[in-house]
């Protein structure tokens, strides 16, 4: 119940870290100070990394109006005019673009200098300038200029993502700059930013809205302008990712802002000063290909912004980060499954630290959960670094502290109720144990090592047999009875517990006491302090009488309860302990079983049984036993193990001449036979198995054989037993298949006009290995064994499948199958066949399915055969007596038989042209037919000579390779449609 409880504790503990963990993630968001701990984390990060270098593809050059630049301009920032010459001069030096980061908002200058530098601008066409998205004041509804509306993207998707992103930052109206500037520049993009709490701006703003236009940032076009991109192609998914072409693509994160990867404190990237551009001091080459930011980075300039590496970066060198980002692929994602995986983390550490804390000792657990945590947050690590990934790493370490510290507060608490349980448990197993010691039956000893006096209970005195005085205070008084091998076990069993080596002091005494063998269990347990023995206690028990009943199960394990004599399995280890090494050829086994013995049993009892069983393993070993291991192995079996230089032949002649005394257990006395069999290693096996299965087939062949009778081990026996265990399992293989069987078919034939009135189905075997095997190499075997049944079975279902496949050609013959003499005395079987061969047939009329017995197989028992017949004919089907004349069949019986044809046997057909005795025997039973109103049908027709005379002789029907041989389904189908025979 406490470890159920605990548990729970244990989950409700994990269950609220990961819904503390699941809120901050879930409203993270929209919720500034939930977000400020990941900031700090990404700064973090950053910080760890170190600083980076700017990209050298498309590489940026800052243009600095610095301290320097304003006193050469005596202390005023460049006006228009002078910006203009700026751009002029990075023009003539071969920059690939210019972004001024400076509003240029009506008003703002002379209309000479104004003039100046859209003049400046038209002729680089490379100038960006940018415009401002604030989100203050009223929402202006005014439509932007045609310059500022020119950058707005044509395509994007996910309306719902781009409203959430605008619950982030949302621009109430445009900042346009001058009109003729705008219509000169390039390209245009915002430069708004919402700048977080700290001050800080660690996400840049690459798509905004206003009055129903998403326009991009500076960074963003200025870029895409780098790249030589057509901005017509730009694309946003909101809340995923921003492309033009395949020139610019990024990611975006949930609220549709980039991550801003800074790359190091103030002058991490190339700059020049602006006096010094328009001075002339500045090497063009340094020009060359760049793509120039210009602004001002004078310290009493206001647009500075706090980073990981400065607290006062310039705004222009935060444009510069986030292009370079852009054009480098360097800007800070979120990779597509973080989100997956931050729930994940939130979801899995908490149960994770709650199943340490619980499972594991507390500094274990501990150390587990800070190893696991330093490695998450270097993976965390190697992901930003690498492929520039960043997760949000608060909720899922909070949720993780938050189980860690619950946890463990949790596991203070149980342990501290455990300790005060186990005190109350120890003294209530202290009272318990005072109670016990003094009705247990086991004797206790007590040792004191300081003193080294031991205390011995009454119990242990009177189990070792000492008294008092001769026990003393010793401890060597457990040594007395014992023998030196056993006091020097016990000697060093003690002296491994005292030394530490064991975890408890176990040892069986084992002496004799008053003529008497006894085994005692000696247990006992050190106490230690500061890791030396000071005291050991324990207790000695009896258990003669288990190691009594241990002996016995280990005898009885390897003999014969009844007779006392080896069983089986022992019979086998000392064979097989014979054949090892190089055996001698006579090895082997001599096995006898007795004739009868159930039939014993059934008239006279077990009890009279188990006594002759008894006293043929006296007679047996007192005959034997000093030579060769008797064993009783079977139920009537017993076996005599042969060694060599043992005629097997002369023990035979002796074990049957033990057999010659009647055994008195029963009035009269009993006198019993036996069949007796031997295999050796000279006959071939090698394993005692073998033997013994060699033994037990050539026992098997001598109670064939009769009461007394001795059969040896013949090798060729065993061949053609095995060749009918192979048939055996390769029919039940067959029938398992359902494939490997099949009928063919041979027709049955008017004589008058040759027209096809049936077939007889006749059975072939396609063995996936051997071939062809014919009826007369299985049949037998299977009929022997019973399986012929089954083959029956399925040869009646085959039968009536194949005339409901012949139905729609119209064909209303007959099909006949042979029916087996193992079916017939299986008869309710036959009838439940018979049965389910009703139900296959379907429409198909039952007495198109005529069923064949021989005439022997009908008269091996007339009345049970006629009444089983008389059963098939009234369920429909048709009965064709087979090989007529050859048997034995008596008038007084064939009419009870409810037969339709009687079939001429072709061994009459083949003499037909011998002489007039085989016409004359076919006349008369074409007449005996006639007179009973029977069918007669001729087989073995094999020309038309033998076809003609049986139709003067007036036989109706004919069957031969006149006609055809059996044919498979394909061509008896084909005989169907078109019969080659007709006339």
């Amino acid at each position: 119940m406490r470890r159920a409880a605990s548990s729970l504790g244990y989950v409700l503990i994990g269950l609220a870290a990961a819904l503390l963990g699941f809120a901050m993630l879930a409203s993270r968001a929209n919720v500034s100070a939930l977000e400020r701990p990941d900031q700090w984390a990404l700064d973090w990060q950053t910080l760890w990394r170190g600083p980076l270098t700017p990209g050298t593809e498309l590489p940026l050059l800052l243009v600095r109006v610095d301290d320097a630049a304003l006193e050469a301009l005596g202390g005023r920032v460049p006006d228009r005019a002078e910006i203009a010459r700026a751009v002029q001069a990075l023009q003539a030096g071969g920059a690939r673009a210019v972004a001024l980061d400076i509003l240029l908002l009506p008003g703002g200058g002379t209309a000479e200098g104004s003039a100046a530098l859209a003049a400046a601008m038209k002729a680089c066409a490379c100038t960006l300038i940018p415009f401002s998205l604030p989100d203050d004041g009223k929402l202006d509804a005014t439509a932007a200029p045609a310059p500022v509306l020119a950058q707005a993207l044509l395509r994007y998707d996910d309306e719902a993502a781009l409203a959430r992103s605008e619950g982030y930052y949302r621009p109430h109206r445009l900042v346009a700059p001058e009109a003729g500037l705008a219509e000169a520049a390039a390209a245009l993009g915002h430069i708004s930013v919402r700048p977080e709490a700290d001050g800080s701006l660690r996400r840049d703003l690459p798509l905004l809205r206003l009055n129903g236009e998403v326009y991009p940032s500076m960074p963003l076009r200025l870029a895409a302008f780098a790249r030589g991109a057509d901005w017509k192609q730009a694309r946003a998914r909101f809340g995923a990712e921003f492309s033009v072409g395949n020139a610019v693509q990024s990611r975006l994160d949930e609220l549709s802002r980039l991550g801003v990867n800074y790359y190091g404190p103030s002058g991490s990237f190339d700059s020049i000063g602006f006096a010094d551009l328009l001075a002339g001091r500045v090497d063009r080459s340094r020009l060359q290909g760049r793509v120039a930011v210009v602004g001002v980075s004078a310290l009493a300039a206001g647009d500075h912004v706090p980073t990981p590496f400065d607290a006062r970066l310039p705004g222009m060198e935060r444009i510069a980060t986030v292009t370079d980002n852009l054009l480098t692929g360097r800007s800070l994602v979120r990779p597509v499954w973080g989100g997956a995986a931050e729930l994940a983390a939130v979801l899995l550490l908490p149960f994770a630290a709650v199943v340490l804390l619980a499972r594991r000792p507390l500094g274990v657990a501990l150390a587990a959960i800070v190893i696991g945590t330093l490695a998450l947050l270097a993976g965390v690590q190697w992901a930003f670094e690498s492929r520039y990934f960043v997760f949000a790493l608060a909720p899922p370490l909070v949720a993780l502290l938050t189980a860690t510290l619950g946890g463990s507060a949790l596991r203070a608490g149980i342990e501290q109720g455990q300790r005060r349980l186990a005190a109350r448990q120890l003294a209530a197993s202290e009272q318990r144990y005072a109670l016990a010691a003094q009705g247990a039956n086991d004797g206790l000893w007590d040792w004191d090592l300081t003193t080294d006096e031991v205390y011995y209970s009454p119990r242990w005195l009177a189990l070792m047999g000492l008294s008092a005085a001769e026990a003393g205070h010793a401890i060597q008084a457990w040594t007395q009875p014992l023998e030196p091998s056993m006091r020097h076990a016990f000697e060093d069993e003690l002296q491994a517990h005292l030394e530490g080596r064991s975890l408890q002091f176990h040892q069986v005494l084992h002496f004799h006491q008053g003529g008497q063998e006894r085994w005692l269990l000696a247990r006992g347990l050190a106490v230690r302090e500061d890791g030396k023995p000071v005291r050991m206690a324990g207790s000695l028990t009896d258990i003669s009488e288990s190691q009594r009943l241990q002996q016995q199960i280990s005898f009885d394990a390897l003999h014969d309860r009844l007779t006392g004599l080896a069983n089986r399995v022992l019979f086998r280890e000392q064979l097989t302990q014979l054949l090892t090494g190089v055996p001698a050829p006579e090895t082997g086994l001599l096995l006898l079983g007795l004739d009868g013995f159930r039939a014993l049993n059934e008239a006279h009892g077990p009890v009279v049984g188990d006594a002759v069983l008894t006293e043929l393993g006296a007679r047996l070993k007192a005959a034997f036993g000093a030579r060769h291991l008797v064993a009783r192995i079977g139920p009537d079996q017993f076996a005599l193990l042969l060694a060599g230089g043992d005629s097997a032949a002369d023990l035979g002649r002796r074990v049957q001449a033990l057999l010659q005394s009647p055994f008195n257990v029963a009035t009269p006395m009993l006198q019993l036979t036996a069949g007796l069999s031997w295999a050796q290693r000279r006959h071939g096996p090698a394993s005692a198995d073998e033997l013994m299965a060699a033994a037990e087939g050539a026992l098997a062949r001598a109670k064939a054989g009769g009461p007394g009778q001795t059969h040896e081990f013949d090798p060729a026996e065993q061949l053609v037993e095995q060749s009918r265990r192979w048939l055996r399992d390769a029919i039940d293989a067959a029938l398992a298949s359902g494939t490997q069987f099949e009928l063919h078919y041979q027709p049955f034939v008017r004589l008058a006009d040759r027209a096809l009135l049936g077939f007889e189905a006749l059975i072939r075997w396609k063995h996936p290995e051997r071939g062809l095997i014919m009826p007369g190499d299985f049949i037998p075997v299977a009929e022997a064994s019973g399986q012929i049944c089954a083959i029956g079975r399925w040869a009646l279902l085959e039968a009536a499948a194949q005339l409901r496949r012949w139905q729609p050609l119209g064909f209303t013959g007959e099909v006949a199958v042979n029916l087996s003499g193992v079916q017939l005395e299986r008869d309710l079987e036959l009838l439940g066949d018979a049965r389910a061969t009703l139900a296959a047939l379907g429409d198909v009329p039952t007495h198109r399915l005529k069923l064949e017995v021989t005439e022997s197989m009908a008269m091996a028992n007339p009345q049970r055969s006629a009444e089983v017949l008389q059963e098939l004919a009234r369920m429909g089907f048709k009965l064709s007596i087979d090989d007529f004349g050859t048997g034995y069949s008596s008038l007084a019986y064939l009419h009870r038989f409810p037969f339709d044809t009687l079939k001429v046997d072709r061994s009459f057909v083949i003499r037909l042209a011998a002489g007039r005795e085989a016409q004359e025997i076919v006349r008369t039973i074409v007449g005996l037919g006639a007179a009973l109103g029977k069918q007669t049908l001729a087989e073995g027709v094999e020309d038309e000579k033998q076809a003609a005379l049986l139709q003067q002789l007036g036989v109706e029907v004919g069957q031969g390779w006149l006609f055809a041989k059996a044919l498979p389904e394909a061509q008896a189908t084909e005989a169907i449609k078109n019969a080659p025979w007709r006339r």
